[in-house]
């Protein structure tokens, strides 16, 4: 289970994928790739700090920790 980020936002043709241990991100402009990033680092870093992993939250959960982040 992971993390998918996908941007839609990409005029320029450059095909951008990022795969990390928790998350993937593909395509969106380098701006909205760079974001997308940043959201996923920090989902990472604060689920790593609670001692937990991404499975073990509730959607609910997920969405309280999405909320705090964005």
């Amino acid at each position: 289970m992971g993390l998918l980020g996908v941007g839609f936002d990409s005029e320029d043709e450059q095909i951008r994928i990022t795969q990390a241990d928790n998350y993937q991100i593909i395509m969106g402009s380098g701006e909205s790739h760079q974001a997308l990033q940043k959201i996923c680092r920090t989902v990472n870093e604060r689920i790593n700090q609670s001692g937990r992993v991404l499975s073990d939250y509730t959607p609910e959960e997920f969405m309280k920790l999405m909320r705090e982040i964005c």
